[in-house]
């Protein structure tokens, strides 16, 4: 009997342990498939998101998963991009990206979507992959901000309102979509932009210097590192922009004002309306702006108006003033001919007086005059769009640039005595003190050779100090002074081993691009590149492999980049470009040729290593233009090193 318990009592242990046995296994197994599929299991675990405040709460790393989304909302504006919109619930407002080419909704509709989250590029946004119209709903309340509450994002695609002074009125076309863009003057020296997509061309002219109140979604402007740089509203039609005063019926009956008074103390009105002043053209680019003179002081106007003006023309001018890089500038500027007369000619001045110092601070007392300086030419750079000229006079070195042109110069010869005349344009830092100047020319005519290089300058002495060298020491010594000539003057610019721009060159001719595309608002490129693991490129296969790679990498980037844009190498392993990013020339474009010629010559050249680059890109424009280039290359350095990083890790 005792034997049969004893039995019994073994077999329901053997039964518990092997169903406890399976129990484990199964939950093994489901943790062991969990761990490697953990994207897709774990991910249709989450929890569905149905807040708007719930969504924005993630960070780019959450909202990059993907997580399910089911929420309910009121359609408030088209983004213009394909079908995308924006939704607010009671908790908020957020983008929706909706790529289906028949959206069968409306702005004011309450609608159900099911979808998931994306990291969007500036804040989390929804990816509808259903979309329910539940029935019509209720616009949110458009409250009245001002920028203390938009600044940061704070108001990030919520439906609101703002007023201020429209400074410009332009049809611009935006993803294949003809927009109505609203520049407007918000106070406080800040600018919003409103795209509007539903309006009559006809009602245009009334709004420029127009308050406004304008109804919306608050956009954001940002660059590519997620930061914010200013405030875009999308707006559905013309009946959001309510205009509360109209503007004045002819802006030329506003009285003349002198071009100093601008933005001084006591002036009251500062840059929120319209000022006219008047004076004579000395020089135009027609839709891009134009410089005017009344006496000796100089005006920098902006305008898209195309009509074309000669030099000597006596114009009157309204537009909104506004800080320029040192002196006041009008924008978004109007301007009539009211008479002609000779051209203006250059104040005869000498370089060291464009910028002078009063108790130590900086002055540029001739910024934006029509000037006329002497220079020995020290150096003249071909760019694609102009012709840079590099003078001396005395101990100031400055530039002059002249666009390129139909009309044939003859070039000078280094060391010729130069008479340039043009505007004088101040550069200054964060702080709008002027450091230095360059001179815009207009035309051929304005550069005359004063006194053609002599013929017994230093070079020529050199020579003849070298064939004297040659009957005395014989033919090494001679070869030793030409190369040593010949290595000082490459020091000067150019990099040895590559051929690029060295770090000198390369800083000055950046400085000088990044300013022209300041004075004509278009965007640039910064690239700050490193070779992936260069260092054991050297200690494993020696530094002449070494130096053969840094070599190809030279011919990949002259073969990537445009002949007009700036290649140089910083030193060691580091290399930076700056580019024009204007359309087609634009980033992604750039990248796919960058890596298909590391491909090409690591598949074609004969040398034991291949190569690879770790790339920071900064965009520049905007606000980010006055940035100086030394803080635009950091930028673009920070963004490598993560790249770098990213490779290390093996995540890109």
């Amino acid at each position: 009997m005792q034997s049969s318990l004893e039995k019994r009592g073994l077999s329901l242990w053997a039964a518990r342990n092997l169903l406890r046995f399976r129990f484990i296994g199964a939950v093994t197994l489901v943790v062991l498939v969990c761990a490697v599929n953990g994207v897709q299991l774990c991910g249709q675990s989450l929890p569905k998101l149905t807040s708007v405040r719930a969504i924005r709460a993630l960070s780019p790393e959450q909202a990059r998963q993907a997580r399910p989304v089911l929420l309910r909302g009121v359609v408030t504006v088209f983004s213009g991009f394909k079908s995308s919109f924006f939704l607010q619930d009671a908790t908020g407002g957020i983008s929706v990206t909706w790529t289906s080419d028949s959206p069968g909704i409306q702005p004011g509709q309450l609608v159900e979507i099911r979808g998931s989250t994306g990291p969007g590029m500036f804040a989390p946004v929804v990816i509808a992959e259903s979309i329910t119209v539940l029935g019509k709903g209720k616009l949110p309340h458009a409250q009245v901000v001002g920028m203390d509450q938009l600044a940061g994002g704070k108001r990030d695609s919520q439906f609101l309102a703002i007023r201020g002074i429209v400074r410009s009125a332009v049809i611009e076309t935006i993803w294949e979509r003809s927009v109505l863009v609203l520049e407007i003057d918000i106070g406080g020296g800040n600018l919003a932009t409103a795209r509007v997509h539903d309006f009559s061309p006809a009602s245009i002219k009334r709004l420029t210097a127009s308050m406004v109140v304008v109804r919306g979604v608050c956009g954001t402007v940002f660059n590519d590192k997620r930061q914010f740089l200013g405030v875009r509203m999308y707006v559905e039609n013309l009946d959001d922009v309510i205009v509360e005063r109209p503007a004045p019926g002819d802006p030329f009956d506003l009285p003349t004002r002198p071009f100093q008074n601008m933005l001084q103390y006591g002036d009251q009105e500062g840059a929120i309306a319209r000022v006219k002043v008047r004076g004579t053209v000395t020089y135009s680019q027609p839709g891009h702006g134009l410089y005017i003179q009344d006496g000796s002081e100089g005006l920098f106007v902006e305008s898209r108006q195309t009509t074309p003006i000669a030099a000597g023309s006596q114009l009157e001018v309204v537009g909104f003033p506004a800080a320029g890089r040192y002196s006041p500038k009008l924008d978004d500027a109007v301007f009539r001919i009211v008479g002609t007369g000779r051209p203006i000619e250059g104040l005869p001045l000498a370089s060291s007086a464009m910028i002078t110092y009063n108790d130590g601070s900086p002055a540029a007392p001739y910024d934006a005059a029509l000037v006329q300086l002497k220079g020995r030419l020290v150096e003249e750079i071909a760019r694609a769009d102009e012709e840079l000229l590099l003078l001396r006079d005395g101990a100031t070195v400055f530039t002059a640039s002249l666009p390129r042109s139909g009309e044939n110069r003859a070039a000078a010869a280094t060391g010729s005595l130069l008479r340039i005349t043009g505007i004088c344009v101040a550069n200054a830092d964060e702080t709008h003190e002027a450091h230095s100047f360059e001179i815009l020319l207009r035309s051929p005519a304005d550069i005359v050779v004063l006194d053609p290089a002599p013929w017994w300058n230093a070079a020529r002495a050199a020579w003849i100090v070298a064939l004297l060298i040659v009957v005395v020491l014989g033919m090494s010594g001679w070869l030793a002074l030409i190369r040593r000539q010949a290595r000082l003057r490459a020091l000067t610019l150019t990099d040895h081993l590559t051929g690029l721009y060295n770090r000198r060159g390369f800083l000055f001719l950046a400085e000088h691009q990044r300013q022209l595309a300041l004075r004509k608002k278009t965007p640039i490129l910064i690239f700050y590149i490193d070779v992936d693991s260069f260092k054991e490129i050297n200690d494993s296969l020696g530094h002449k492999e070494g130096d053969q790679v840094l070599t190809a990498i030279a011919a990949v980037l002259r073969h990537s980049f445009r002949k007009s844009d700036i290649v140089g190498r910083l030193g060691g392993d580091e290399f930076a470009v700056i580019a024009d990013g204007a359309p087609p020339h634009t980033r992604p474009i750039i990248e796919q040729r960058l890596a298909e010629a590391i491909l090409e010559s690591n598949q074609k050249a004969d040398r034991k290593s291949q190569f690879s680059l770790s790339v920071g890109v900064v965009a520049c424009e905007g606000s980010q233009s006055d940035l100086p280039i030394e803080e635009l290359l950091a930028q673009a350095d920070a963004l490598m090193y993560q790249k770098k990083q990213d490779h290390k890790k093996g995540r890109a």
